[in-house]
């Protein structure tokens, strides 16, 4: 969502933003290397409610099942970030990622090279309960954006690899379910078609999202609120 390794005119929230005419304000919440659980405690403490104001339309999360890592502090950039857990069946926050001493081994192990090549990898494996933590964790900012502050949210999910779940006991296609169950709205933002049709969507050596591949999901956004929530655009209300 932030749009590493783009210009600003290339961002999903900026082409979303052009593509109804500019007629919404439209903020870009993401910031590079976060996932929903730094969304969610942002939402939780009120770092944007300044900026947001309080009476937002729709809060949009551009996902996939990779953020898991990020929700179970399982990559190195999340040390310091939130970490939540289940408890008694009920997601509470438990600190930070590392902290005292596990944060420092944690940041000595980074600087060497055989541990980021040999050990992370595996340690960055998922679980049934990584992913679990991930959906709830996500479907936390769903149910926040609507008691806090009365504004449906949009989930847009893109599959990733079903090789990356194995042993976890989902797929992509039960997360997106376990979602909308929760009360997401949820779009398949997987381009799945135009991959196939050998589209730039991802900036080479580097992963993040393309240009065209953030203006195909601000084109899929836009058709799903025309289609299922008209009254969020500017041009479709009275």
């Amino acid at each position: 969502t932030f749009g590493d390794g783009l210009n600003d005119d290339e961002t999903l929230p900026q082409l979303f933003a052009d593509s109804i005419g500019r007629q919404e304000r439209v903020l870009n919440l993401g910031f590079s290397g976060y996932g929903p659980q730094q969304f969610l405690r942002e939402l939780q403490s009120g770092t944007y409610d300044s900026v947001i104001g309080p009476h937002p339309k729709l809060v949009v999360i551009l996902t996939s099942v990779i953020h898991a890592e990020r929700c179970a502090c399982k990559v190195h950039w999340a040390r310091r970030g939130p970490r939540y857990i289940i408890e008694n069946g009920k997601l509470i926050l438990k600190g930070t990622c590392y902290e005292g001493p596990r944060l420092w081994w944690e940041e000595w192990l980074q600087n060497s090279a055989a541990y980021r090549w040999l050990v992370a990898p595996y340690r960055r494996a998922l679980s049934h309960d990584d992913v679990e933590l991930y959906i709830q964790i996500t479907l936390a900012v769903v149910n926040l954006a609507r008691s806090k502050y009365g504004a449906p949210a949009v989930v847009l999910y893109f599959n990733w690899d079903e090789n990356y779940l194995r042993g976890t006991g989902f797929t992509n296609a039960d997360i997106m379910q376990r979602m909308q169950d929760g009360g997401a709205a949820v779009v398949d933002a997987s381009l799945g078609n135009e991959a196939a049709a050998g589209m730039a969507l991802n900036i080479p050596g580097d992963g993040h999202p393309t240009g065209l591949a953030n203006r195909l999901r601000a084109a899929l956004l836009k058709n799903y609120l025309e289609q299922n929530m008209p009254g969020v655009l500017a041009s479709n209300r009275n």
